[in-house]
C-alpha cells in the first residue's frame, strides 16, 4: 500500500489567463488516496510551498486546531482549521455533517502530518503536448 504522503498541486491551471503566475498549494492524502487536508495558502512555487509544508512538520505540536460550522445558505457542515502564531495553515479539504467526524479527521491529519512522505523536490510542472497522446509529456 501507498503510505501517505504530502503532494504538491498547481491552483486553477485551466482557468488562469495566459500570463498569469501560477499559485501552488499541497494536499495530504492518505495511504487510501483521500485528501485529509490541504495548505490555507497558497504560494508563488513549489520551493515555497515544500517549505510550508517543513515548517507545518516542525511546528505542528504547536499549533491550535479550530472546529467551524459552515454556513447553512451554503451547505452546512463541520470543517476544520489548523492556526500556527495566529496564522492558518492547513484547512480541512471538505466539510463533515457531523461535529465527531470533523474531530476525527482531524486528528487523522495530526496523526500523519509527522509521518507523511516527502518528496525532496516538487516535481516540474507537466502538461500534453498539442497533438500528442496522453504518454507524451513535456516539462512546462
Amino acid at each position: 500500500m501507498v503510505p501517505a504522503r504530502f503532494l504538491y498541486v498547481m491552483l486553477g491551471a485551466r482557468q488562469r489567463p495566459v500570463g498569469e503566475v501560477p499559485r501552488f498549494g499541497w494536499r495530504l492524502v492518505g495511504a487510501n488516496h483521500r485528501e485529509l487536508g490541504r495548505s490555507a495558502q497558497v504560494f508563488g512555487d513549489p520551493g515555497e510551498c515544500r517549505a510550508a509544508v517543513v515548517r507545518l512538520r516542525e511546528r505542528v505540536g504547536d499549533a491550535r486546531t479550530l472546529l467551524t460550522v459552515a454556513d447553512a445558505a451554503g451547505g452546512g457542515g463541520w470543517a476544520w482549521r489548523l492556526e500556527i502564531e495566529g496564522r492558518p495553515v492547513a484547512v480541512a479539504g471538505r466539510t463533515y455533517q457531523r461535529q465527531r467526524d470533523c474531530q476525527f479527521n482531524l486528528g487523522q491529519f495530526l496523526q500523519v502530518v509527522p509521518v507523511a512522505e516527502l518528496a525532496e523536490q516538487a516535481p516540474a510542472r507537466q502538461r500534453v503536448r498539442p497533438g500528442g497522446d496522453p504518454g507524451t509529456r513535456a516539462a512546462v
